[in-house]
């Protein structure tokens, strides 16, 4: 027998771990537009190259376990559940209240150097069985990037994530996976945005744009003397983030009255508030809180003259580079 990819089912925790080896016991499942299971990451190594065997070959009993290292990729539309649950886990520092979270990175000097980490589970049935049924442990966001366009549908709006664990897993994964969430999808149609002091929904112009962040997770230092070791085979202990990156590009409609190039030139400061919703209790809110333009590129879209801007985003002294308020209907993400 076999079995189709759609059979896929996805499950993220929805609280956080209690360490990075302990799983979450709180699942939420959502769909995903790419076809990707994620790879258990079992690696070997071999003594082809050792001496003494008597010849160049991988000898009888030559072959070893190194590690255990799972990373995988989910790309969905976006909606007001999965972005909020990406930006919790991703960003870091999380407060909730009356289902409105307010979301940061995390401080290094307050809440050291580690996300919330995360459980994933995947399931596969067939044949009245489980081809596939694991679940990772201790997994923390790599990279988040949302981007939105014109046009119709839900095409207008998505959001990918990519993920690393730590190599720790159960199989069976012995988790029990709710229904599908009841998402509810942003459409760019939908969007207020306002950049360096001018609100291009009023203008009309924008044609799109992308947010991203990127934690740099430092994945060869998760594997240290006494992290863990699983089937004879290393695992992490645990996930710190690298340097940190924002990102904010957009490319909007060139017009004779259009001032990003005079910005550019002036070095004009000015905060970035991009609003995506769907309506008053679901929706994700950014803040850059100082952006400033580094490069200004004229083309064309469809024909029509564009510019497209890459946006510097600078650290504020007092309220930091990045804050997002989002309400999604769920209470307890990254709790």
């Amino acid at each position: 027998m076999a079995t189709r990819i759609q059979n896929k089912i996805l499950g993220l925790s929805k609280g956080k771990q209690t360490d990075i080896a302990t799983a979450a016991t709180t699942f939420l499942r959502f769909r995903q537009l790419n076809a990707e299971l994620a790879p258990t990451g079992f690696m070997t190594e071999n003594d082809a190259g050792e001496i003494g065997k008597g010849d160049e070959f991988i000898s009888a009993s030559g072959v070893f376990p190194v590690s255990w290292n799972p990373a995988a990729r989910i790309d969905k539309y976006s909606s007001a559940e999965f972005m909020t649950w990406a930006l919790c886990f991703g960003l870091g520092g999380v407060t909730e209240a009356t289902g409105v979270y307010t979301i940061v990175p995390l401080d290094p000097c307050l809440n050291g150097l580690e996300l919330p980490y995360f459980t994933v589970a995947e399931q596969v049935c067939e044949g009245g069985g489980m081809a596939l049924d694991n679940a990772f442990l201790g997994c923390a966001i790599e990279d988040f990037l949302y981007e939105f366009n014109y046009g119709p549908g839900r095409q207008s709006g998505r959001v990918t994530v990519n993920w690393v664990g730590s190599g720790k897993m159960t199989t069976p994964s012995g988790v029990t996976i709710p229904p599908v969430v009841a998402e509810h999808y942003m459409l760019s149609a939908g969007m207020t945005i306002n950049i360096n002091g001018k609100d291009y929904i009023a203008a009309k112009t924008l044609l799109s744009g992308s947010i991203g962040w990127k934690n740099n997770l430092l994945v060869g230092p998760g594997f240290y003397p006494g992290s863990g070791v699983q089937n004879g085979a290393a695992i992490r202990g645990r996930l710190e983030y690298g340097p940190r990156a924002a990102s904010l590009t957009f490319t909007a409609r060139l017009l004779k009255n259009s001032d990003e190039y005079t910005k550019l030139l002036a070095g004009t400061t000015g905060t970035a508030a991009i609003n995506a919703t769907f309506d008053a209790t679901h929706y994700v809110n950014f803040l850059f809180e100082s952006v400033q333009y580094e490069t200004v590129v004229n083309g064309e879209q469809d024909g029509i003259v564009s510019v497209t801007v890459n946006v510097a985003c600078k650290s504020d002294p007092v309220n930091g580079v990045l804050k997002v308020t989002a309400a999604c209907g769920i209470a307890g993400i990254a709790q």
